[in-house]
């Protein structure tokens, strides 16, 4: 992903050059920006900005499909980005949520950046989910529903038991329904999962077999 973001933020960086100040010299819009962390992806809408304002265009034709990390969101309607340390703006319909496995990975992985290895996390921690099953959740749901959220923006989750069926990025509520993890990856016999609350801590990138997954509370949450 960083060589895709060194690679674009190239391209931008030369083109601002030949365009010269003219670009800079555009008025600025009058705007707020709201903090937020997320990978995004570029579609056929996607016009790259030096300014959250249609007027300042620097890269007006951009591959649809690449990863875009998100830093902000502005008060009207564009998405504040980093590409290889230099701040740009995307309109908001200039980028989509993630809709591939690939993709939906690559979100979810971008988030050990808000939630990394080790960072305390337990019981007291609250997070308001869009996915619909439940309003939020703590501790280990909490975690889950957060980094779920990341990947599927407010797409609505579905609960099913088909243990056959298990995708990159579902939560799985497992151990008889006390601990909830979001699938990383699916192999043969196993899943790979990150976790909240995992004796209090993140912890990304355990192995559990499949065979433990399965019982009469447990369950799948999926928004595919």
């Amino acid at each position: 992903m960083k060589k895709v973001w060194n690679s674009l933020a190239g391209v931008i960086l030369g083109i601002t050059l030949m365009l010269g100040a003219p670009v800079m010299e555009t008025k600025a819009a009058e705007y707020t920006v709201t903090d937020a962390e997320a990978v995004l992806y570029t579609n056929e809408n996607t016009v790259i900005l030096s300014d959250a304002d249609d007027d300042a265009i620097v890269l007006p034709d951009v591959a649809a499909g690449l990863p875009i990390q998100v830093t902000g969101v502005t008060s009207n309607g564009y998405f504040r980005i980093q590409l290889d340390g230099q701040i740009f703006y995307i309109h908001g319909i200039g980028l989509s949520a993630a809709n591939t496995d690939s993709q939906i990975y690559d979100t979810i992985m971008a988030q050990k950046a808000v939630f990394p290895e080790g960072m305390h996390w337990t019981n007291d921690n609250y997070y308001g989910w869009k996915g619909g099953t439940y309003t939020g959740g703590f501790g280990c749901a909490g975690f889950a529903f957060a980094v779920s959220d990341a990947a599927f923006g407010d797409t609505r989750a579905q609960i099913h038991k088909d243990y056959s069926n298990i995708k990159v990025g579902d939560i799985l509520r497992v151990d008889n329904d006390t601990h909830s993890v979001i699938v990383l990856a699916v192999k043969e016999s196993s899943v790979i999962v990150a976790e909240g609350n995992y004796n209090g801590t993140i912890h990304w990138g355990r192995e559990i077999p499949k065979t433990q997954l399965v019982d009469p509370s447990s369950y799948i949450m999926t928004r595919y």
